[in-house]
């Protein structure tokens, strides 16, 4: 089990139970999602489990000094977070110290453990955990002991562990991300979980990805590559054989991983990207229809306004008058049709 307890001055301690990895033996690759509220601070937790490996992204919001209680009674772990962004400001013997974008701590933890952090007023941050039990470590240790092997006389010493770290050259922070976007996932692949774990104790000791990585993790990097190549190119996408010949593999294993890693087609995904930014530019009421169908890369305001009808059931222009003049009350977006995800593959050349 894994549990915290927030206190903020007299108020009554706010407590918020989790599974730990222990708990969770048969049922892998779960996510959980809980929060809660004070008055003075705010936390929401995802939790996602790969074997006894949990990886848990964590949002504070604190409005007033508080107190946070970590406690687990799982086996002895190895403890490595991120904070991805914004600022935490703890509060060490009277002295507050700020932990800003980048800062990387790692730790060995005993079970039956609790660490206790005091958060200062105006803590505003993002952070990515990973809790490795002693065993995964162990299992962890046999395929990378180039890596792993540093932390084994720290496993073995009466006491606890913990180093901290800048990320001078960002390596470690653009792994953590990834990590956190593995957390909201709705699938969780594995191997890509086990890479970017390594990836970030690699260049937590060493600066670099000189090791051997997984060939499946090289396959799951190259995806999220072609991923960013579409959230970059969302205007003028590639054909699916130019996106593949880009990252370095074969457009079949395109098609089969990206599905596998974010629960959708490449061509769903790119609808989802340009019509969720179509949302946002509707925003901007300086924007016409047709400079907004533009900018994301259609042809013709009629096919901007065909494409946003069939995903939202509501033309851009009824949308923008209905949703950003108050007093004429608004009109939900629709279900998406059944045709947009043909002309997505059109815009990508297939």
């Amino acid at each position: 089990m894994f549990k915290s307890v927030i206190t903020c001055g007299e108020d009554k301690p706010v407590p918020m139970l989790l599974p730990s990895a222990g708990d969770l033996k048969g049922n892998q690759d779960t996510i959980f999602t809980t929060s809660f509220n004070t008055r003075y601070c705010y936390m929401i937790t995802h939790l996602c489990v790969h074997n006894q490996t949990a990886v848990m992204y964590n949002r504070y919001s604190v409005l007033r000094d508080c107190t946070l209680e970590n406690y687990r009674n799982d086996e002895k772990a190895l403890i490595f977070s991120v904070i991805t962004s914004g600022k935490a400001c703890e509060i060490l013997n009277g002295q507050q110290v700020e932990h800003s974008e980048g800062a990387v701590n790692v730790g060995i933890m005993s079970s039956n453990s609790t660490h206790i952090m005091h958060l200062a007023a105006g803590s505003n941050f993002e952070k990515v955990s990973v809790m490795m039990s002693e065993t995964d470590y162990r299992m962890y240790n046999e395929r990378y002991p180039v890596v792993f092997s540093n932390f084994a006389k720290y496993f073995d010493a009466p006491h606890p562990y913990v180093g901290e770290i800048d990320d001078s050259n960002g390596k470690i922070l653009a792994s953590a991300r990834d990590l956190q976007n593995a957390v909201f996932s709705r699938s969780i692949n594995p191997y890509f979980v086990e890479g970017l774990i390594v990836e970030c104790l690699v260049n937590y000791y060493h600066g670099s990805n000189e090791i051997q990585l997984p060939e499946k993790y090289v396959t799951c990097r190259k995806i999220f590559q072609a991923r960013d190549i579409l959230t970059e190119q969302f205007n003028n996408p590639p054909t699916l054989r130019e996106l593949a010949a880009t990252v370095g593999t074969n457009e079949c294993t395109l098609k089969k991983v990206f599905k596998e890693m974010f629960s959708m087609t490449v061509f769903d995904y790119l609808n989802d990207y340009r019509m969720n930014k179509a949302v946002r530019l509707l925003a901007d009421e300086s924007l016409t229809i047709g400079e907004v169908g533009e900018m994301l890369g259609f042809s013709s305001q009629s096919h901007f306004t065909t494409a946003f009808r069939k995903n939202y059931g509501i033309a851009p222009k009824e949308y923008r008058e209905n949703n950003l003049n108050p007093e004429r009350g608004s009109v939900p977006l629709g279900t998406p049709g059944p045709n947009f995800r043909v002309n997505s593959a059109k815009m990508m050349g297939n």
